[in-house]
Parts: structure tokens; C-alpha cells; sequence
């Protein structure tokens, strides 16, 4: 177990999900020790200011997560609590992912007044996203819809819908159900819309060498959390992405096997496929990297 130490200081971005996935942290954290002392230092990343253009137009995941990363690299800061699917795949040089708290259910939600399924939703309607890998998968659906930008935290998207600005916008189910919102939307099939890489999990990062924090992330780890999001984040690796390339991937694990759905599109929707694949669970990882690095390749026809 672990000694009592000083004051751990954790770095999150300041929406009320993430201060909320803060504290499920600590709750885990305590569980461990009952004793450990926490202070949380709020920071707004490059990503939270530019609320005015699409997530592929910032062009680096690393925008979500930038300003926290220099705390932690820079000591003021010892650990660091994100959503998993904001997380680049190569984090800045000095850190790493050291634990996955486990994962909250990982689907789409459309959030609408009216509708109670997507085909409830009415034709020519606006959606509101930033998100090409949900636009591109969603217009596959509904070639009818409308988009238009919409960036901000949940509760700022979901207020312009109820004030009729979009007649829906597509959310995380996973943050509805840590933020307690149980009303105006329905979930979509895994097979309707793949998620994000890592959606509906919490990541804990660490500094490297940072033995200490490192051993309380591994601590709490859910593991079939770790093994599954992981298969998802080396497909993501192998394929190079980030927030420029509509890309989603979501691995579960059932009977000693991994089941793969994933998706993957060029960004004007001209490749488009969507696959689900099954792996014995201990070559899951090579799999996933052998099938990100195939796609990569037909993917660079269409740059």
C-alpha cells in the first residue's frame, strides 16, 4: 500500500464533466488510501478557447490536452485526469498513460427535444457537431440532415438545442451519465455509429519515473478496461490519427476474444467503410495494429 505523502496536485480541464471525472478519481483514489490528500488545479487548454471551428480544423488532439501537459512536464501539477478519447495517441515526451478507470457506457446519444429515434428526427433537420467521424456516420444514415458547427461544453450544446438553435446535437452517453442528465435523448447502436478511440473511459497520467503516482494509477485500474481501450488505441496509432481523420473504434472483450467495430473515412466521406472484426484476445494488439496500418494505406489514396 501506500505511505502517507504530500498533497497530490491534480490537473483537469475545467467543464463540470471533467472536474467530475476528477472526483471519481479521488473516490477510487480513497479507496485505496483513505489517507492521501488531494488539491485539483483547473486549466483551459488552447481547445477550450477556440470554440469557433471544427475539431478537424484545429488539426491536433493535443489541443485538448497542451497547457496541462506543460504543467505536469513543468512539476506543477503530479497527475493529470482526461477523457481517454481526447488523448492523442503519442503524448507530449515525459508522460505517460498510467492507469483506465473503468470505462462508462461508450455510445452516441442524439440529444433532441422531439425525436425518440433517428428516424424520428425530422427530415432537412440541423444538427449541431464539431465532430467529423459523427457527421460523416450519421449523414450515412440520414442523408437528409443538416449540420452546422456547435462546439462548447455539454451543458452549453445542450441549452442550444432547448433554445431551438439545432434540432439535435450528438453527445457522449458516458458524460450524460456522470453529469446525471437522463432526459431528451436516445442512444445509437454501436453499429449505427462507432464511438471515439477510448470514449467512455478516464485516463490517469503521469509523469514518467514518477514511480510513486504511477503505482496508485495502476492501483485503480479497471482491467478490462486497459486491455480493451488499448487495442483501440494502437489501431489509432497504426493509422496515424487525430482530430483531422474521421476514425472510430470500439473493442470489447467476449469469451478469451476481442470484437472490433471500426470505422474510418477520408474527410469529404468519399472512402467510407465500417467493419466488425473478431481476434483471439492475446493477438488483439498486433491485429489492430496490422488492420490500422492496411487502412492507413488505402486512406493515403484519397489525401
Amino acid at each position: 500500500m501506500f505511505k502517507n505523502h504530500k498533497k497530490i496536485i491534480i490537473g483537469s480541464r475545467a467543464s463540470s464533466l471533467a472536474k467530475k471525472q476528477v472526483e471519481i478519481f479521488k473516490k477510487e483514489s480513497l479507496k485505496i488510501n483513505s489517507k492521501l490528500n488531494f488539491e485539483t488545479k483547473l486549466i483551459n487548454t488552447t481547445a477550450d478557447k477556440i470554440v469557433d471551428k471544427k475539431l478537424n480544423e484545429l488539426g491536433n488532439k493535443s489541443l485538448f490536452t497542451k497547457e496541462i501537459d506543460e504543467d505536469q512536464i513543468a512539476k506543477k501539477i503530479d497527475i493529470s485526469i482526461h477523457s481517454l478519447k481526447d488523448l492523442p495517441y503519442n503524448l507530449c515526451k515525459g508522460l505517460k498513460v498510467a492507469g483506465y478507470l473503468k470505462r462508462e457506457d461508450c455510445r452516441d446519444v442524439i440529444y433532441s427535444k422531439n425525436a425518440r429515434s433517428l428516424m424520428d428526427i425530422k427530415k432537412n433537420a440541423l444538427v449541431g457537431t464539431s465532430s467529423l467521424r459523427r457527421e460523416l456516420q450519421l449523414k450515412n444514415l440520414r442523408p437528409d440532415l443538416k449540420f452546422e458547427l456547435i462546439r462548447g461544453n455539454v451543458e452549453t450544446r445542450i441549452k442550444k438545442v432547448l433554445d431551438g438553435h439545432y434540432d439535435a446535437t450528438i453527445l457522449a452517453y458516458a458524460g450524460l451519465n456522470r453529469l446525471g442528465i437522463k432526459n431528451n435523448f436516445f442512444p445509437l447502436d454501436i453499429s449505427e455509429m462507432v464511438p471515439a478511440v477510448g470514449q467512455g473511459a478516464i485516463a490517469v497520467v503521469c509523469r514518467e519515473l514518477d514511480i510513486k503516482n504511477e503505482n496508485l494509477a495502476k492501483e485503480i485500474t479497471h482491467d478490462s478496461t486497459k486491455q480493451i481501450v488499448e487495442c483501440e488505441r494502437k489501431f489509432l496509432m497504426a493509422l496515424e490519427g487525430n482530430c483531422e481523420t474521421p476514425i472510430g473504434a470500439n473493442a470489447v472483450y467476449l469469451d478469451d476474444n476481442i470484437i472490433l467495430n471500426y470505422f474510418i473515412s477520408d474527410r469529404n466521406g468519399n472512402f467510407f467503410k465500417k467493419e466488425k472484426l473478431i481476434f483471439p484476445s492475446e493477438q488483439a494488439i498486433n491485429e489492430c495494429l496490422k488492420l490500422g496500418s492496411s487502412l492507413k494505406k488505402i486512406l493515403s489514396k484519397y489525401d
